[in-house]
């Protein structure tokens, strides 16, 4: 008997020493096993550390949108809600059978049956809950229940808290036991008791303010699961709840985390955290918030953000960038190379304005953490890291102040006279940099992706205007009227000639009243202005004269072509995302489609034949401010190159800026008594073109420049369908901003040592 021991005990020894050794000498003969041995034995996560947005910032360092660090509740469906699926599949089932209730039935019933409160109270005292098992539905066919166990059977889920009983009696006709399903409320109500609990550790939140935040969440998410459900029934699979389809993109939807609470409170993380047992299906999110601090004053130019859509996913999967969708990183070298320009699928990307235009610079570059994972699943040493890079911030040219105050005012005159829309914006001359881009109606970017705040912002203004997420001064082309004969003015001097030779600014004609003939057009005036020269018919915006320059001295290529000397017809060069189609571009009709007198009679007076954005017109009237040597291209971050500008005509510049100063200076003209506006040194021209011929309602423009004679500013003001023309319209506008502009430069107060030119009557209708 002890030599019997002795003999097993030397070979429990002796066959381990030589299943070792042999082990080690297939290493050494096999270095590529031992190589996959290892692999297998040791395995490394890789954690990503999301870097933090730059910010914007105005000219003085005024942060215009920032990101600030936080923390966000999220729910994990296939975690959190698991009932929702089990009573889909078991309704799914019964559905073929005819007359079962449906899923919503179900839930309200188990809602009805079911005290929560008491439920969470016996709970919490460890007492248990009667009765412990409860019926969900009853007399099940056995094909059906077959169906089920098979379906649902591979859940964990479902084993633990339901359970399909044989009925006790047997219907008659039956030749088989039918089945009822049977559950545990205590666990299958967790979803409840979590949000109880989280309403008890957040603040800011209550059991059912929660409860409708994930309701919103679900809709969206159980009509997928409910898609699913029935393309697995058709073909016969379980993507849902097999192990063969795990990679699956659906499975990947159901198991990330959907966003319930946003920025909570370091204590009530801190609370989540510490008992994580008491809140199943919840995770806590590190996450970035973007604030816009002036809310809708910059909207529509600094933009907002949203999250990356189907085609983002795709494009950045094609091309190697999608995070969380690659090949297994091995170190900090490799990673750094595929986290440039690399997203999350749950991230989200500049949309507009200045966010999307500078995206790529703003949002930073992704760190990493890679870790050791041992067969316990605990982290272990850390293999390789790299840090994440935050960031750039971007400066722009604007004065939050002036944009301030140049919102505030646009809303107060929408408000008053009935505006429908109504936008401004300044440019320093001549280096073309933005100092206000305004609009109104804004926006606020920090609610824009909550679809509540489209529904108020729709009923509030979609019978005025619809287009409220429009950035107005870049993107809205609008018929300019009147202002756009400074460039008629400019073409007649530059290409201008009849039979008696060129335009002469001194040479006079007769404006009549009713129709001018030959031309078949009527001035604005319903008096007439008599006899103007060149600029006599600028200071009171005569029509009939430009209906003479037009259709006498020019062609529809002397347009065109000055036109778009002067920016009209193409893109201004702003560093902003271009909107597509006529939005940004404007309207500039083809020389060959301006056929006949009257056509070229409404291209002279800036009606039907073109269109222009507020910043095409702020190039306009900013060339001219530089003396019509080059039209400035605005810019907000990056400064644009200006387009130079060669006139024929020596003294065509000056004439234009005289033109422009007697509009303010002279009683005659459309801007002097408007508003005090004949107080300030400045050069102007107003312009009013018909919304539509059947209704008084008008776009009404004011641009220009000061102060005299060296300007520094040029300036645009609109106001679309108002009932007020030009200098009515925008003059208080103009008003506040010479105010302010005057506040920080006298230059634009004018001389009041001696009274303003008297001479000549007020020509009739001023516009």
């Amino acid at each position: 008997m002890a030599r019997t021991r002795l003999k097993l005990l030397m070979l429990a020894v002796i066959l381990p020493a030589l299943a070792i050794c042999w082990r080690l000498w297939s290493f050494q003969l096999h270095p590529a096993a031992h190589h996959e041995y290892k692999i297998r034995a040791e395995s490394a996560k890789l954690r990503t550390l999301q870097p933090l947005r730059g910010s914007i910032l105005d000219r003085r360092g005024d942060v215009l949108a920032e990101s600030r660090s936080g923390f966000d509740v999220h729910f994990v469906y296939s975690d959190l809600n698991p009932r929702h699926i089990v009573i889909e599949v078991v309704c799914e089932e019964l559905a073929r059978l005819g007359d079962f209730p449906s899923a919503a039935e179900m839930e309200a019933g188990l809602a009805g049956n079911i005290d929560i409160g008491k439920l969470e109270s016996l709970l919490r005292q460890g007492l248990p809950f009667k009765p412990e098992w409860m019926p969900l539905a009853t007399w099940i066919p056995p094909a059906a229940a077959e169906r089920i166990r098979r379906r649902l059977g591979p859940r964990r889920y479902f084993r633990d808290h339901f359970e399909l009983r044989a009925m006790e009696d047997k219907p008659l006709e039956a030749s088989q036991p039918h089945f009822g399903l049977w559950f545990r409320p205590a666990e299958v109500f967790r979803m409840e008791l979590t949000l109880r609990r989280l309403s008890q550790s957040i603040d800011r939140y209550d059991a059912e303010g929660l409860m409708h935040r994930l309701q919103l969440s679900l809709q969206k998410i159980e009509a997928m699961v409910a898609r699913d459900i029935r393309s697995d029934i058709q073909s016969g699979t379980d993507a849902l709840f097999t192990r063969k389809k795990e990679r699956n993109s659906r499975r990947i939807f159901y198991r990330r985390g959907h966003l319930l609470a946003p920025g909570i409170s370091l204590d009530s993380v801190s609370r989540i955290e510490y008992n994580p047992d008491l809140f199943p299906g919840i995770r806590i999110v590190d996450s970035s918030r973007r604030v816009y601090p002036h809310g809708e004053v910059f909207g529509a130019l600094t933009g907002h953000l949203r999250q990356l859509n189907n085609q983002d996913l795709k494009t950045l999967e094609e091309s190697g960038r999608l995070l969380d969708r690659y090949p297994k990183v091995s170190s900090a070298e490799a990673f750094a190379v595929l986290r440039q320009e690399a997203l999350r699928p749950n991230d989200v990307v500049g949309e507009g304005g200045l966010e999307e235009h500078y995206d790529l610079s703003l949002r930073g570059e992704y760190g990493m953490r890679l870790q050791q994972v041992g067969k316990n699943g605990r982290s272990g040493k850390l293999l390789a890291s790299l840090s994440s890079t935050r960031g750039n911030d971007i400066h722009t040219t604007i004065d939050s102040k002036l944009q301030e105050l140049l919102y505030r005012q646009l809303w107060a005159e929408c408000a008053h006279h009935g505006h429908a829309a109504a936008s401004a914006a300044l440019m320093e001359i001549p280096s073309g940099a933005i100092l206000a881009s305004a609009a109104y109606p804004g926006y606020d970017p920090n609610r824009i992706r909550d679809a509540s705040y489209h529904a108020e912002m729709n009923a509030a203004l979609g019978h005025q205007t619809s287009d409220w997420l429009l950035d107005r001064p870049r993107s809205k082309a609008l018929y300019p009227g009147s202002i756009f004969k400074i460039v008629t003015a400019i073409a007649a001097l530059e290409n201008g000639a009849d039979w008696e030779g060129a335009v002469d600014p001194l040479r006079k004609y007769e404006c009549l009243v009713g129709e001018q003939k030959p031309f078949s057009m009527r001035c604005a005036s319903r008096y007439g202005h008599g006899h103007l020269n060149l600029y006599e018919a600028f200071e009171a915006s005569c029509n009939n004269y430009f209906y003479y320059l037009a259709a006498r001295h020019l062609s529809a290529g002397s347009f065109n072509q000055w036109a778009r000397k002067l920016g009209c017809g193409d893109l201004t060069g702003i560093d902003l995302p271009p909107m597509g189609g006529s939005y940004d571009r404007g309207f500039l009709k083809n020389p060959e489609g301006v056929k006949g007198e009257k056509a070229l009679c409404m291209y002279g007076i800036g009606q039907v034949q073109v269109q222009m954005t507020p910043l095409q017109a702020l190039r306009m009237v900013g060339a001219v401010a530089t003396g019509l040597k080059a039209a400035p291209r605005p810019w907000l971050v990056k400064k644009k190159t200006p387009d130079k500008i060669h006139t024929r005509n020596k003294r065509t510049a000056a004439i234009i800026q005289e033109c422009m100063k007697r509009v303010v200076s002279d009683p005659r003209g459309t801007v002097h008594g408007k508003s005090g506006l004949e107080d300030f040194n400045f050069a102007a021209k107003t312009g009013t073109a018909q919304y539509k011929s059947n209704t008084p309602r008008y776009h009404s423009w004011l641009v220009g420049y000061g102060p005299l004679p060296k300007p520094s500013i040029a300036f645009v003001v609109v106001c679309e369908k108002s009932r007020l023309q030009g200098g009515d319209a925008c003059s208080p506008i103009v008003r506040e901003l010479m105010e302010y502009l005057a506040a920080k430069d006298p230059r634009f107060r004018a001389n009041q040592e001696g009274p303003a030119n008297s001479s000549g009557e007020a020509g009739g209708e001023r516009r």
